[in-house]
């Protein structure tokens, strides 16, 4: 690691010109009629009363035979200095404090948000934030931990992620839900297809559905840049949670994430142990045996027996949907993701945000 160090001590430009009119013997009288300047303003610099401007760093170049940039570089490493000795080393500047907050956290959007107040109070704000995240001061990490499988799992997770996730994690914390019963989860994420099946206007039954078998359960808009379509992580009391965002805002694909997340739970590869997975392009490509354990899980609860069709047109696909038992949007998303045809039908897709704000179900 680079370090930076930091002198003792920073004379004033006047010292270093005092010493080169003594190395050339000249009085102070004699160096102000050289550079045509008033003796008054050459012994306020001498002293460090005076500033040096650009102008008169030209005429002591002239006059000493070194840059002009000589001087204005000493004058400016003394003001430096002398600003830097203001504050101690342990305190940091307001300017300091906003930017560390902003590299941890998306300030704005957080606060856009109502994650955290709206206050200019860097004390305030710093104790919220330290709320939001978990953590005891600034410069610890959260303790939540995360495993991620995305399409850019090669770049560390994200302050968006982050931040989305410790706040799944703020609600879920205020929800009461039963004792966590990972068959019983198994059972309903089994029948989920069929309990949804006329579509986003039966979104609302989810909470319930999953509180009674011990997941809590929190749609919340991810972060601009976030790329998250959904996340389970465990509270520290145990807990399990599973958090949604409305990415694509299609029932076909949160349906898809939920039932991607619940398989995560019921096979176990989380636990309250190993913390979090946020997924991110759920139905791209997967190398992970998990992930590609999860969406094989997923789709088995969707498509019970595998997925078959021979045709793709309308009354294919509502056969499809009566044989299956689920909403003709769930069909119309796996012929998409097995033809690669993402534009077939799109019309035809609903749209989630709605029936969740009218529920009452983002938070």
């Amino acid at each position: 690691m680079a370090r930076t160090y930091t002198p003792a001590e920073v004379f004033p430009a006047g010292e270093y010109l005092r010493d080169e009119l003594d190395e050339r013997e000249w009085t102070v009288t004699e160096f102000a009629e050289i550079i045509d300047r008033p003796i008054q303003a050459v012994s306020e610099i001498l002293n460090g009363k005076k500033e040096i401007t650009t102008e008169t760093a030209i005429s002591f170049s002239e006059a000493l035979g070194t840059t002009p940039e000589l001087w204005l570089n000493l004058q400016t490493a003394y003001r430096l200095y002398e600003q830097r000795s203001v504050t101690s080393q342990d305190e940091r500047t307001p300017v300091a404090r906003r930017a560390r907050l902003r590299q941890r956290i998306p300030l704005a959007q957080v606060r856009s948000r109502g994650w955290i107040p709206e206050t200019d109070d860097l004390d305030a704000t710093e104790s919220a934030v330290c709320d939001l995240l978990e953590i005891s001061n600034l410069d610890d990490s959260p303790q939540f931990a995360m495993a991620a499988k995305r399409s850019n799992s090669a770049d560390p997770i994200t302050i968006e992620q982050v931040a989305w996730l410790a706040y799944i994690r703020k609600v879920a914390d205020t929800q009461g839900v039963a004792a966590f019963d990972i068959d019983g989860l198994g059972h309903l994420a089994k029948s989920l297809p069929r309990i949804l099946k006329d579509g986003p206007s039966e979104l609302s039954k989810l909470p319930l559905l999953l509180g009674e078998r011990g997941v809590s359960l929190v749609f919340a808009e991810g972060l601009r840049g976030g790329k998250l379509d959904g996340a389970v992580t465990f509270l520290t009391d145990g807990r399990p949670v599973i958090g949604l965002t409305t990415r694509n805002n299609r029932f076909d694909s949160l349906l898809f994430a939920l039932l991607h997340e619940c398989a995560h739970l019921t096979l176990g590869h989380i636990t309250a142990q190993s913390g979090a997975i946020l997924d991110d392009d759920l139905m791209g490509p997967q190398s992970d045996p998990d992930e590609i354990a999860a969406n094989d899980q997923a789709t088995e609860w969707l498509f019970p027996g595998g997925f078959e069709f021979t045709s793709a047109s309308v009354p294919a696909i509502l056969q499809a949907a009566s044989q299956y038992n689920v909403h003709p949007s769930v069909v119309i998303g796996n012929i998409q993701y097995e033809t690669k045809r993402f534009s077939l039908h799109r019309n035809q897709l609903p749209k989630v945000r709605p029936d969740l704000h009218d529920a009452g179900l983002f938070s």
